[in-house]
């Protein structure tokens, strides 16, 4: 028999558990999603993230995080993951997590970021980008409680513009864990905090440190590790009831960090750290169609971070690493992952167009935002009255089935005597001037009916029918669905063509031409002329624009680049150019043309996840008339710009140089002074 010694046998057998214990943690999934950027390493222990964005320069904008040590820091970081010495805010004690808002203190207006400082029981606040504090040395929270400790925070900035802070601790009560505070500024110019509420449920089993605010929805959640995700009222004036608490089951152990994925709409995902698992858990952000409370689970995705704490993400494109957004989140080995957004969407979760960054203040203001459609307002076309530029127009589509072609005044008033109601789902729509019928010059407005597949064609400005009830096209295709149309009256012999494109074709001859023809009984009819244009599969082709004066079309490949080809098909079917192929953030939309009488301008492209419309070359360069170089961005206050029109004709005293018009979708259009957009730059 052997004998072992009981020092060595305890040895061993502690041993043993230490390497069962190494053993037991979960291995990075072989399909984990890998992180574009990986952060230089903190000196003891990451834990939470936020991100600042900079809205002059987002490629710009900051990573803030945690090392949650008795001597630890708020790190700083670029977005390649380099630590900022010079912002890092070193010396605190045990931060914890972070979070980041706008506020407000005398006249002006910044970003401020908060952190908890566990040791001390205070909140610290700074300003960024610059990370100077504003606190006074800290603000203490949990007074007169026996348990402090604070550990998550979240700010949540309300509609009337006040700023709060929910902040939890280590351990607490079984009812009223969450303490909120409103955030304010004294006459010293530092921030104070006053108590307003406690609220919401623990479970007793772990902590709550994981807290996040929907601003827009005003709505807060926080993690009850091991249990759940609480949710409630962000607004202290809407109670204390506890909405939900879902994600429930499926968690190998610990609820952590929480960050939500937002889009203008309302939709959207809430992303719950699987800790122990090396997943996140995402649940719709708007519940389901029956209970907004009710938070399904979407999918779950395996990540390249070892036990993450906390992470962050956000819709806005920062730059051409993270195009289309960004998450983030802390890893065990003291550093925070950086993911570009369409990595972790992958073919199942949305990316912008439904999610935007918001209008920074450099955003240009319109002159007047039109009166509401029912439905889904889509494009814009602006009739110019020859006789009377004031009284010109604007018409413009609403494209739902049951929608309809809208009049606008020039100041945005819907004139419902000239309204075409019950139209099924017009989409786009373009304005043709003097075509001859019955041996009279009239005008004439042109929209597509996608879910009749056919175009409609009214006078303008009695908006009268004169297509019998409709036009067919695509007749010969297996896919129809007309999307985009642009109108083309050769100067030649003064026949008008409608140029069509589909919601989805063939890479060769996309789209189509028809010429408007009189049918002999006082209405019009097509005749088909040619299928012409390249289109890259990758998207659609909806925003088509004619510039008659120089007999071009121009159409937008949604993902892809702007395409030019001659409008007269006598000339041929060959593209003249293909530009715009750089400068957009994803869906390159509508397309409007200023022109100058000397044959000068500008073409107007929506960047439409940017809300912003980049401005090309209407002439081209010196050398070559198809090489349309970019000249700037413009931003406005539109939202996911479909479609747009501009004339440089004058209308009347408020509008002396033209008028830019562009779709936006809160079921408005928006309507600007052509002088407000030319800046500096433009002329």
């Amino acid at each position: 028999m052997k004998f072992t010694h009981p020092t060595v046998g305890l040895l061993g057998l502690i041993g043993a558990v230490l390497i069962s214990a190494c053993e037991s943690k979960p291995k990075i999934a072989e399909n984990a999603i890998k992180p574009k950027i990986t952060t230089q390493v903190t000196k003891h222990d990451t834990d939470d993230a936020a991100i600042w964005i900079n809205e002059e320069e987002p490629s710009q904008s900051l990573i803030l995080g945690t090392d949650k040590n008795e001597d630890g820091a708020l790190y700083v970081y670029d977005l390649k993951g380099n630590i900022i010495e010079d912002k890092t805010v070193r010396g605190l004690k045990r931060p914890n997590n972070v979070d980041i808002e706008e506020f407000e203190l005398g006249e002006e207006e910044f970003s401020i970021a908060v952190v908890t400082e566990r040791l001390t029981n205070k909140i610290r606040i700074f300003r960024l980008p610059e990370m100077t504090p504003l606190d006074n040395g800290g603000i203490e929270v949990f007074e007169g409680e026996d348990q402090r400790d604070p550990m998550g925070i979240s700010l949540y900035k309300n509609t009337e513009d006040k700023v709060y802070a929910f902040v939890g601790r280590k351990s607490g009560p079984l009812d009223g864990y969450i303490w909120q505070y409103e955030l304010k500024g004294d006459e010293n110019g530092n921030i104070i905090a006053e108590k307003v509420r406690a609220f919401g449920k623990y479970s007793g089993k772990k902590e709550i440190e994981a807290i996040v605010v929907d601003d827009e929805l005003g709505y807060v959640y926080y993690s009850d590790e091991g249990v759940g995700v609480r949710k409630y009222f962000a607004d202290v004036g809407k109670g204390d009831e506890e909405l939900a608490i879902f994600a429930t089951e499926g968690f190998a152990g610990d609820h952590e960090g929480i960050s939500i994925y937002t889009t203008d709409i309302g939709t959207g995902y809430i992303i719950v750290s699987d800790q122990q698992a090396n997943k996140f858990q995402i649940f719709s952000r708007e519940g389901s169609a029956d209970n907004p409370h009710q938070h399904l689970l979407v999918k779950s995705i395996d990540v390249s971070t070892m036990e993450s704490d906390g992470s962050e993400v956000t819709n806005a494109s920062l730059g051409d690493l993270f195009p289309k957004g960004m998450f983030v989140a802390m890893s065990d080995d003291r550093t925070f992952q950086l993911y570009a957004w369409e990595d972790i969407a992958g073919d199942d979760l949305m990316i912008a167009p439904d999610g935007l960054p918001q209008h920074t203040k450099n955003a240009i203001q319109p002159k007047y935002i039109t009166e509401k459609v029912v439905f889904d307002t889509d494009d814009p076309a602006i009739w110019v009255n020859k006789n009377d530029p004031a009284q010109s127009l604007i018409i413009g589509t609403d494209k739902e089935d049951g929608g309809g072609l809208y009049v606008f005044d020039l100041q945005g008033k819907i004139i419902k005597d000239k309204v075409i109601p019950n139209l099924q789902r017009p989409n786009n729509v373009d304005i043709a001037y003097g075509y001859i019928l019955n041996g009279k010059p009239i005008d004439i407005a042109v929209t597509t009916e996608r879910s009749k597949n056919q175009l409609r064609v009214f006078s303008v400005p009695d908006m009268k029918p004169i297509d019998g009830g409709g036009l067919a096209v695509f007749e010969d295709r297996d896919k129809k669905d007309p999307m985009g149309v642009a109108l083309f009256k050769n100067p030649k012999d003064g026949l008008v063509y409608a140029i069509v494109g589909p919601k989805d074709g063939p890479s060769k001859g996309y789209l189509c031409q028809y010429r408007i023809d009189n049918d002999g009984k006082g209405k019009v009819k097509l005749t088909k002329i040619r299928d012409f244009g390249n289109y890259s599969g990758i998207k659609e082709i909806e925003a088509i624009a004619v510039d008659n004066e120089l007999g071009y079309v121009y159409c937008s490949d949604e993902a892809f680049g702007v395409r030019k080809y001659y409008a007269d098909p006598s000339k041929g079917d060959e593209e003249l150019a293909l530009f715009g192929t750089k400068e957009f953030g994803r869906d390159i939309e509508g397309i409007s043309i200023y022109k100058n009488a000397d044959g000068t301008g500008y073409i107007l492209i929506s960047d439409q996840q940017r809300n912003t419309f980049n401005i090309f070359s209407r002439e081209g360069s010196e050398a070559n008339p198809h090489n349309h170089n970019f000249i700037k961005s413009v931003e406005l206050m539109t939202l996911e710009s479909d479609g747009s029109d501009v004339t440089s004709v004058g209308l009347g005293d408020e509008f002396p140089k033209g008028m830019f018009v562009g779709m936006s979708t809160d079921k408005t259009f928006h309507i600007y002074d052509w002088r407000d957009i030319v800046g500096d730059d433009l002329k």
